[in-house]
């Protein structure tokens, strides 16, 4: 039998989820994160993920990972200069940032917008673009990335988000 595995690595927990590919069947379970080398708590959660499905890790066909890690220390702020990659035409979204609007306000201008987690300034555009379906439309225009990188750096920018 084969199975896939899904992680989803958290500033806490990994919580781990496998499907036997010919039943359908699940297995669950979490561990502790580990911040200072996440490739730790991702083995030891597909260890773990195997041992309760009754499988081996050589019977993983295929892996899927995903993070709320680097979204939640953009939320908590936990980089002194942050700088941010976005697809050309998107420099403005956080700034426009119409999702904050709490219900009941609509478009009041006695509602003030929360302090932006970037500022303009720090914000860059590469050319590429993606359809909805991830499906390449315009090819990542590498030159575009390495400039926005070095920019980054003469402006003393520690961490990118992209």
């Amino acid at each position: 039998m084969t199975y896939r595995v899904a992680i989803d690595t958290g500033g806490t927990f990994t919580d781990i989820v496998a499907i036997n590919e010919e039943t359908g069947a699940l297995s669950v379970t979490k561990t502790p994160s580990s911040p200072s080398d996440p490739s730790v708590a991702l083995v030891e959660g597909v260890e773990k993920v195997a041992l309760a499905g009754g499988f081996l890790v050589e019977d993983v066909t295929a892996v899927a990972h995903g993070t709320t890690t680097a979204t939640n220390a953009v939320l908590q702020r936990h980089f002194h200069r942050l700088g941010l990659i976005v697809t050309e035409g998107f420099r403005h979204v956080i700034e426009i940032a119409r999702q904050s609007v709490p219900d009941g306000y609509g478009n009041s201008y006695f509602w003030v917008k929360p302090d932006r987690i970037i500022p303009p300034e720090r914000i860059r555009e590469v050319g590429g673009r993606l359809n909805f379906r991830g499906e390449e439309i315009n090819a990542l225009v590498e030159s575009d990335v390495i400039s926005a990188v070095e920019g980054f750096r003469q402006e003393g920018v520690d961490c990118i988000a992209i």
